[in-house]
């Protein structure tokens, strides 16, 4: 995946702002293909969520339907589509939990940030494959 610099950072900021809690949001790109023929998302925007769920945020994140809407409607209006999301975890690798797997949709790209001891410690991004299952991509800051 690409990503621009100050998208990157506002995942940063916003995963420790939401500190003891997970931090969630979406991101507004396009689907190309990279050099090899793979799916490469290029990402324009990041929409930062809400994590609404009631219990269990230290460990979990849910965007509600309502606010995925929005964002999908907002992303179609600047001729983007929703291509992925991405989420903290607390105390924890930057790797897909089982949660994650039920939450990412065929095709997108999920963006995870390890924050260990209130510092970023990992981010990784994984692509979820129409098979089922993830595969590790790279992340490549743009200016």
């Amino acid at each position: 995946m690409k990503i621009p610099r100050r998208a990157f950072e506002i995942i940063q900021e916003q995963a420790f702002r939401e500190l003891p809690y997970e931090c969630c949001g979406l991101f507004a790109g396009v689907q190309q293909a990279g050099r090899r023929g793979e799916i490469e998302h290029m990402v324009h925007e990041v929409a930062p969520c809400r994590n609404c769920l009631y219990h269990g945020r230290e460990s979990g994140f849910e965007i509600s339907r309502q606010e995925y809407d929005d964002i999908d409607r907002e992303a179609s209006a600047l001729g983007y589509a929703i291509v992925g999301s991405y989420h903290s975890h607390i105390h924890s690798p930057a790797v897909p939990s089982l949660h994650d797997v039920d939450f990412a949709r065929p095709g997108h790209t999920m963006l995870i940030i390890s924050m260990v001891n209130g510092r970023p410690s990992e981010v990784t991004a994984w692509l979820r494959r129409e098979s089922g299952g993830f595969h590790q991509e790279p992340i490549r800051v743009v200016e």
